[in-house]
């Protein structure tokens, strides 16, 4: 009964030591720089773009609530020039009303990196779709080595700035503006 006992003590201590190492363990902080900023893997998406002059429009967007604090996700932010297609007042409704819509079709789930999606688009001939967070598909395709979101509509945006890490996944840069089909 004695050595029972001894190994039952001795596997449980072997338990609580192997599964201590893991809770000590510190989280790497990942940032890396576009065009003069500092993006971080320790903060959200909303934080790391809020006081860049190049994401004034869409910063707002991504503060909205729409993304949950555990939601891991991969986000195409829009630079304010991305904007400059619509008319006026499209942006105010844009703002106004279908927001939500607008930025949840930006939101992919999962960690998605520019190396996933270069592998996609190879392994979809071409073309790669992945379904967004609003439930519609975003086609991926390579042109002249660049790679390029486009939506139902034919709008297109150019990736240009690839792999940053927010708390919960990746984000990518983006040069335009996609929308969600009107049908859900």
């Amino acid at each position: 009964m004695k050595l029972k006992t001894l190994l039952l003590i001795c596997f449980i201590a072997t338990i609580t030591a192997s599964a201590q190492k893991y809770t000590n363990t510190k989280t790497q902080i990942t940032t890396k720089e576009w065009k003069g900023l500092s993006f971080s893997s320790e903060k959200s998406i909303f934080q790391n773009i809020q006081n860049a002059d190049s994401f004034s429009k869409a910063a707002p967007l991504f503060k909205t609530g729409v993304i949950a604090d555990d939601a891991m996700l991969t986000a195409f932010v829009m630079v304010d020039n991305s904007f400059s297609t619509l008319e006026e007042d499209e942006e105010k409704s844009l703002f106004a009303n279908s927001w939500k819509s607008f930025i949840t079709y930006h939101l992919i789930p999962g960690r998605v990196d520019s190396n996933a999606l270069t592998k996609a688009v190879a392994n979809g001939n071409g073309t790669a779709f992945f379904d967004t967070v609003l439930g519609q598909r975003l086609g991926v395709k390579e042109v002249n080595g660049k790679l390029v979101l486009f939506d139902g509509q034919g709008n297109t945006a150019n990736i240009i700035g690839k792999d940053y890490y927010h708390k919960n996944g990746f984000f990518h840069i983006v040069d335009g503006l996609l929308m969600p089909s009107s049908e859900q």
